[in-house]
């Protein structure tokens, strides 16, 4: 992975804090728009947000960082992610803690959902840095999506087994189709000499490619034949997959890697001129 075991913490924060926030913000879609109501998931979206939070705010070392973080909010991609997270755990406890107290309140649910969709935007805009070319682009709105889907998945899976909601299907569709793109773009990607001597890069086909049937495919036909909770734990491990692939499949551009995809090139139009 890159920079090592630095991005593990990372990795869990993202994949708990995405799947936390695409619970609430789908349990609000279902509520406000399907009168289906789910506190159950809206309670563990909470859960998994506090956890993702606990597990950021271990490795930034010190308390104090984390009041820092928020400080350049407005200025800053990452205080902004910051802060956006707080809000959407606070509006998603209230919320949670509303309904399972017996008194459901349709504005906590859409505070919750609205706080929870903007952090999950948040997440892809951070990465959105200048000279990682695996980062930009759609890589942006896949937290979104992706966090969108499972929420979708799982209070389809626990609410309405038996009722798969049109609206379930094309969050997953949405997902399946900029994720692709995603896919397409990193695959593009020439090889470079790094890039060959890098183990996950040489299996960066197989990465993404199990994080798309995990999120999308494997769930999509779960759901549209026969509902089954499976179809939560597949989600799940197609979004660890997919924030363990985002770091390990990282390119940093620098004039060093330009030259070394330009001499991959150039050796590789010499070994189609000798065949």
């Amino acid at each position: 992975m890159t920079d090592g075991a630095s991005h593990r913490p990372l990795v869990v924060f993202t994949a708990l804090a995405i799947a936390g926030a695409g619970l609430v913000a789908a349990s609000a879609y279902f509520e406000l728009v399907h009168e289906l109501a789910s506190y159950s998931a809206v309670a563990a979206g909470a859960i998994l947000l506090a956890a993702g939070l606990a597990v950021s705010l271990g490795h930034l070392g010190r308390k104090r960082r984390a009041v820092l973080a928020v400080r350049a909010a407005g200025r800053s991609a990452l205080s902004n992610e910051a802060l956006l997270a707080g809000l959407a755990l606070a509006a998603s406890a209230i919320a949670a803690g509303l309904g399972v107290g017996g008194a459901p309140s349709r504005v906590a649910a859409a505070a919750a959902g609205v706080a929870s969709a903007a952090f999950l935007a948040s997440v892809g805009l951070v990465y959105r840095v200048r000279g990682q070319r695996t980062w930009r682009g759609f890589s942006a709105a896949t937290p979104l999506t992706g966090g969108l889907a499972f929420g979708a998945i799982a209070v389809q899976s626990v609410a309405a087994p038996g009722d798969v909601f049109a609206a379930t299907l094309v969050f997953i569709a949405i997902d399946a189709f900029l994720f692709s793109l995603r896919w397409r773009d990193i695959t593009g990607l020439p090889f470079s000499e790094r890039m060959l001597a890098d183990p996950w890069h040489l299996r960066r086909t197989e990465l993404l490619a199990a994080r798309f049937f995990l999120v999308d495919v494997v769930p999509f036909f779960l759901l549209a034949t026969t509902p089954t909770p499976l179809a939560i734990a597949v989600a799940a491990a197609g979004l660890f997959i997919d924030r363990f692939g985002f770091y390990a499949l990282a390119i940093q551009h620098t004039t060093e890697r330009e030259i070394e995809e330009i001499e991959a090139q150039i050796a590789a139009a010499g070994r189609m001129r000798q065949d």
